[in-house]
């Protein structure tokens, strides 16, 4: 009898080995630029590679799925994440690496589609919320370990022992999943989804609508958290801070969010309306952010914005869910995920416009409580979309 929390724990030790090796790169990117000689552009290019096969392999990744097994696909992820880890061990040579990370980036975004999907099938409507909350937590959980640790040990060990240690990762991760996961005996389905004529790729016209909007609601949500992130520090000194503390200033908000989405996640659970705590965490996010250029209290600041991110996420993840029938869940997550990469990598770079044609460090605060304000109005249409899908079937 395999439990459901066991499970849990593998998935989200799974998808902490992702965001420590995305994040890695950046940890041991001022060593890197020094030993390796390549450009800081270059440097950026290795990063946002691993983000890049998002945009394209989410949805195959969902179909891949579909025909061959959640787990088979999850273990070729890890492989790959495994293997393109490999690469960068190996060769310090700027082409190699570029594989490396383009081949680990694939195989994370086979890992990221389907682990949750797979927490979905074990826990469907019951306590799914604060599943999603553990789960989504090991993203910004891997990347605070890496910037705590991979400077040093790299400084210790070296770039090629520092770059194992991630290999590492994704090889336990690989061997947890193969022993502990097992599908569950009987899927788990939530009693909110309804049945209707097929449209794009088995899926009906209402759950391909309500998993666009909830995909929006996701990349909305992620981008209003990033940008305060992205160009807090900036801020931060462009107003007197000093840089080593704009950036532990600005760290507050990734490590709070930390035990906030687990912790949110269980409390939005227990208060049972789902839609009016994300649009009051919404409202909330936008005002936080909003006065963030308006007030000195910026330790304050930052440290609520963490907080009250929290309640939201696992409620967001939850959504799908609600619209998706089981045998769409794999494809579903695969269109959720390809918003939320697409936005990933466009609105940040509008953001930074902004703040490049206006020259006001705050406009991409600005920018984030709009984003934030489009998640509300996403929202809002996903709630629409469900009611109205239930009045038809009801008549």
């Amino acid at each position: 009898m395999h439990s459901r929390w066991m499970i849990l724990v593998v998935l989200t030790l799974a998808r902490v080995s992702m965001g420590f090796q995305f994040q890695t790169l950046a940890a041991v990117g001022t060593a890197l630029t020094a030993e390796t000689a390549i450009s800081y552009a270059a440097l950026g290019t290795l990063m946002g590679v691993y983000l890049l096969p998002g945009a394209f392999l989410a949805i195959p990744g969902g179909w891949l799925a579909k025909h061959f097994g959640d787990k088979r696909v999850v273990l070729v992820g890890l492989v790959m994440m495994t293997a393109g880890g490999a690469l960068l061990v190996l060769s310090s040579i700027y082409e190699v690496m570029l594989v490396g990370r383009l081949i680990s980036g694939m195989g994370a975004v086979l890992l990221n589609v389907l682990v949750t999907k797979m927490v979905t099938d074990w826990f469907g409507s019951d306590r799914i919320v604060t599943a999603m909350g553990i789960l989504i937590s090991s993203w910004p959980l891997g990347i605070a370990i890496a910037l705590l640790v991979m400077g040093p040990l790299a400084a210790v060990m070296g770039l090629a022992w520092a770059f194992a240690i991630p290999v590492v990762m994704c090889a336990m991760a690989l061997l947890l999943v193969a022993m502990v996961y097992a599908s569950p005996a009987r899927v788990i389905q939530n009693p909110e989804v309804t049945t209707r004529e097929k449209s794009v790729a088995g899926l009906s016209r209402f759950e391909l609508w309500s998993v666009v909007l909830s995909g929006c609601v996701w990349c909305f949500y992620n981008v209003a958290f990033i940008l305060p992130l992205s160009f807090g520090v900036e801020f931060l000194t462009a107003h007197g801070t000093g840089l080593g503390s704009a950036g532990a200033i600005v760290s507050l908000t990734s490590w709070l969010i930390i035990p906030a989405l687990p912790m949110g996640g269980w409390f939005a659970e227990h208060i049972g309306r789902p839609v009016a705590t994300m649009l009051v965490s919404f409202i909330a996010i936008a005002i936080v952010i909003w006065m963030i250029p308006l007030t000195s209290a910026y330790v304050v600041m930052f440290a609520i914005l963490g907080v009250i991110f929290g309640p939201a996420g696992g409620l967001i993840m939850a959504l799908p869910a609600r619209v998706l029938r089981n045998e769409n869940r794999a494809v579903g997550m695969g269109i959720f995920f390809t918003i939320y990469y697409i936005g990933m990598g466009i609105f940040p770079a509008i953001a930074g416009y902004t703040r490049d044609v206006s020259g006001n460090p705050a406009a991409p605060f600005w920018f984030a409580g709009i984003m934030i304000l489009l998640a509300m109005l996403a929202l809002l249409s996903f709630a629409v979309v469900v009611r109205k899908s239930h009045q038809e079937v009801q008549t």
